[in-house]
């Protein structure tokens, strides 16, 4: 049965010193990177302004409902003590190697200071307190109202591709296909962008599909070809030696031994499978990574593809093929037939379809190797978030290879 909500801990940091545990309350939105009920009603509790830092436990599946436990901090002094709830373990506030910018104290300070100091540059100025959407180990967003309409901070791991640096060979051929990206730091990891308006596309009809995927295959087009130096590599070609990650016991200890061995046949034949994508005609170019209706965003005039942090250099039939698993089959199958004739006209000659077919298997694997890089990438207490992801997206390779 779906969870309609979840019961929340927090740990209170402030200062860098624990101050308490605050007795468990409830929120209704069941998905554990939803952080802005959470901090509203920390802020309510506390009388002071407030940030999630991450999750210490979660007691449930799939990233929603169940018992999970955040470390928060408050980012001004607290009042007056509240009632606290027990003594949190000071070990949760233990380095770790892969701990996010945003998620150890005073690193929500220092994103929103870096934000604050940009918006100067821009002759733009807060309005009200910013606002912290989500926070996890892939991302921590924050909306911000300034004197020039409403502003969003992005911050990613190091293992995604800079956001801005996507977004921006998009904005090469065509600006209005992304979002406006107003400042980034050196590194890409945080990124400032102006708000689109709208709604995201979940419930997408065939027009916005018609719109949107012309629009992209020309930029897909218009690129290939070129090395997009800073995004990532997952090029079908490059993929065999990659895909020994996969192979290594920590991983395949989920998989029976006979899918060990299917997958060690796959992993061998992937330069065979590789030459006979490349056959198809269809160039590897700049790829969104995850390429579904909600990251889609419109206003019923423009029409903006947003969510760059898994854009990679790739094949462009990985996009299409993870639009069509969120549509429904009508839908899906007037993307594919649209994706198709606008490939086939940007490269005579070229097959789509067998494309398709050829990397469906392929993506899968991708996506594998994309979730493992999130398990290592990230600190222990967070692994619950993509644990079991992996071996998920390897059998339904496996399953398209008909093994």
């Amino acid at each position: 049965m779906e969870q309609t909500g979840r019961r929340v801990r927090a740990l209170v940091v402030h200062d860098g010193a624990l101050l308490g545990a605050l007795p468990p309350f409830d929120v209704t939105s069941p998905w554990w990177p939803d952080v802005e009920p959470v901090v509203a009603e920390l802020d309510r509790r506390l009388g002071a302004r407030t940030a999630v830092l991450r999750m210490v436990t979660a007691v449930g599946r799939s990233m929603r409902g169940g018992e999970v436990t955040y470390l928060a901090e408050a980012l001004t002094p607290p009042p007056s003590a509240p009632e606290w709830d027990g003594a949190p373990d000071p070990g949760v506030l233990t380095p770790q190697e892969h701990r996010m910018r945003w998620a150890e104290p005073g690193g929500p300070a220092r994103v929103l200071d870096w934000a604050t100091a940009e918006l100067h540059a821009l002759d733009r100025s807060l309005t009200g307190p910013p606002v912290q959407v989500k926070s996890w180990n892939l991302s921590c967003l924050y909306r911000l109202p300034t004197t020039a309409g409403t502003v969003w901070i992005k911050c990613t791991p190091p293992f995604l591709a800079p956001e801005a640096l996507a977004a921006g060979y998009v904005a090469e051929h065509d600006p209005d296909l992304v979002p406006t990206v107003l400042a980034a730091t050196t590194d890409g990891g945080c990124t400032l962008m102006a708000e689109v308006p709208g709604n995201d596309c979940w419930n997408a009809d065939a027009a916005t599909v018609r719109e949107v995927l012309p629009r992209y295959v020309a930029v897909q087009a218009a690129l290939a070809g070129r090395e997009l130096p800073g995004l990532p590599d997952r090029r079908v070609s490059t993929l065999a030696s990659r895909a020994e990650r996969l192979l290594a016991p920590d991983v395949t200890g989920e998989l029976d031994p006979a899918e060990r061995q299917a997958l060690a046949r796959f992993v061998a034949e992937l330069p065979d499978r590789a030459a006979t994508i490349v056959a198809t005609g269809l160039p590897e170019t700049l790829v969104h990574g995850d390429f579904h209706p909600g990251n889609w965003r419109s206003d019923g005039h423009r029409r903006v593809v947003f969510d760059w942090c898994e854009g990679s250099r790739g094949h462009p039939a990985c996009d299409v093929l993870r639009l069509t698993e969120w549509l429904p089959a009508p839908l899906a199958a007037v993307a594919t037939e649209c994706w198709a004739a606008e490939w086939r006209t940007a490269v005579p000659g070229c097959d789509p379809g067998r494309a398709a077919e050829l990397v469906r298997p392929v993506q899968h694997l991708e996506a594998a190797l994309t979730y493992q890089q999130f398990l290592d990438g990230i600190e222990p207490d967070e692994r619950p978030y993509h644990e079991g992801d992996p071996a998920e997206q390897i059998r339904m390779a496996l399953a398209h290879l008909g093994t």
